[in-house]
């Protein structure tokens, strides 16, 4: 325990020496917001993982493979990587350029440029109000683990979590979250990596695999492990098929995860990341997500029910049995550094959206005092999530679980318009974002739980039914 302990305070003392070390590189809003545009091929590829990857990953995308079987660890292997090639094949190279073309350091700025100030103003709604219920659940997942494998409260993991990321991010900006997510990115594939290598030489090699076979036949196969509501349905496949897809997908529109490609230095950097993220990407997938259906190699029978009510305990369970202590200690750093290397960027944009987006339209103030408020409104940001993270209601719970579908579906569609459309339709974009939000709280509340289809599918479908609508009507 306390080798675990001094290993995660050191690791919060460097996070916090980075940011007061990239405070005197901070000094302007174009620094502050996205890091000058000098960022190389490492920086951008390793930040970009770091913030994809949440505790989400490590907890949750891992241990469900305990519930579901190697069913959901090959079908979220293949879209993480085909989504990842996808991005920076697609996305950023015309990203780049456009935004370069019209000076923006926003997502939602190169909205506006494109498809006017409304369009602007509602894709920075989106992003305060879902990115802070986002935040919500990997907080929770911080928490849960820190309580796990510390001598501390929930609460207290909560807490240290938000302090350390407000702390670095307000005073570094986009410099230290990035600086820091190239470390933590490090971490957590180094952490994968030793996860994966250290169960299979536990469990004697290879021949695990056999011995899981025969233990349970069923993790092997398409179609028979899932929630009982859903293998009563006959859903398992939609059901595995579309979580899996819109976990994946996020990486071709979530504004915290492409806002990287204008911060890119030029278009080598990018084609150099086009190799290297991908690859990255998929050597973490393989090794984290097909860890959860080694659990039943180590949880007895008799427990299962327990760990099959909640796949979040799955991971922490099987490495304090299994791994020596030293493990353990840089496995709690991995995880944690996911959890810290997305928030910051979650909370970044959101503070960029509030004031770039929100403020500078309704009235204007010097860039001086936009950094001003950029700073301060990152640990306000910070926080908000913490208070329903401490005890959330079920209603948190269903908007935590929609967020995610809607930040993917909204944006999606009108960004390969404004990539790829010679005159992108400012009506349609905006019809479109709106739809897509309204259609994913509508399948969320009352369709998800008879279709057990998640609801960034139909948000997607929507979206781009939305806007080839209303481009027709223009055109007629």
């Amino acid at each position: 325990m306390i080798l675990i302990l001094g290993v995660f305070i050191a690791y919060l003392i460097l996070m916090v020496l980075i940011g007061l070390y990239e405070y005197r590189r901070t000094k302007n809003l174009p620094e502050f917001y996205i890091a000058g545009k000098k960022l190389g091929a490492l920086a951008v590829s390793f930040s970009f993982f770091a913030t994809y990857f949440s505790t989400a990953a490590f907890l949750g995308g891992s241990g469900t493979g305990f519930l579901l079987g190697f069913q959901w660890s090959a079908f979220l292997i293949f879209f993480h990587i085909l989504f990842a090639i996808l991005a920076w094949l697609i996305i950023a190279p015309p990203m780049k350029r456009i935004a370069d073309q019209h000076g923006v350091m926003t997502i939602p700025e190169l909205f506006g440029k494109s498809f006017g100030k409304s369009a602007q103003i509602i894709c920075a709604l989106v992003i305060l109000f879902f990115f802070e219920f986002y935040m919500v659940s990997i907080y929770k997942g911080a928490g849960n683990l820190l309580q796990t494998m510390l001598p501390i409260s929930y609460l207290d993991g909560l807490l240290i979590t938000a302090v350390i990321v407000a702390l670095y991010t307000a005073i570094g900006g986009f410099r230290a979250v990035v600086t820091t997510d190239i470390i933590q990115g490090f971490i957590m594939l180094f952490g994968a990596i030793l996860l994966f290598l250290s169960l299979f030489y536990y469990f004697g090699g290879f021949s695990a695999i056999s011995t899981l076979a025969q233990t349970k036949p069923e993790l092997f196969e398409f179609g028979k492990l899932g929630p009982k509501p859903v293998v009563d349905a006959g859903m398992v496949i939609p059901f595995v098929l579309s979580l899996t897809f819109a976990i994946s997908v996020a990486q071709l529109s979530s504004p915290q995860l492409v806002v990287r490609f204008i911060a890119a230095k030029d278009q080598r950097v990018l084609a150099y990341g086009m190799i290297l993220t991908p690859l990255i990407v998929g050597i973490f997938a393989i090794c984290v997500f097909s860890i959860g259906p080694f659990g039943w190699l180590v949880i007895q029978k008799e427990e299962a029910s327990t760990f099959l009510k909640d796949v979040d305990r799955v991971v922490p369970y099987i490495a304090m049995k299994v791994l020596p202590e030293g493990i353990n200690a840089l496995l709690l750093t991995a995880i944690i550094a996911a959890a810290m290397s997305t928030i910051n960027s979650l909370v970044h944009v959101s503070a960029t959206a509030l004031v770039r987006d929100l403020i500078q339209n309704i009235t204007k103030i010097q860039d001086s005092t936009a950094l001003k408020l950029t700073r301060i409104s990152i640990p306000l940001l910070a926080l908000i999530p913490v208070a329903f993270a401490v005890n959330p209601p079920d209603i948190i719970v269903g908007i935590v679980g929609v967020s995610f579908s809607v930040i993917t579906s909204a944006f999606l569609i009108p960004l390969l318009a404004l990539l790829y459309s010679k005159k992108p339709g400012q009506g349609a974009a905006v019809a479109s974002m709106i739809v897509a939000t309204a259609v994913c709280i509508i399948w969320q509340v009352y369709f998800y739980p008879v279709y057990f289809t998640y609801p960034v599918v139909p948000g997607v479908l929507a979206s781009a039914a939305t806007y080839l609508a209303f481009n027709l009507k223009k055109k007629s």
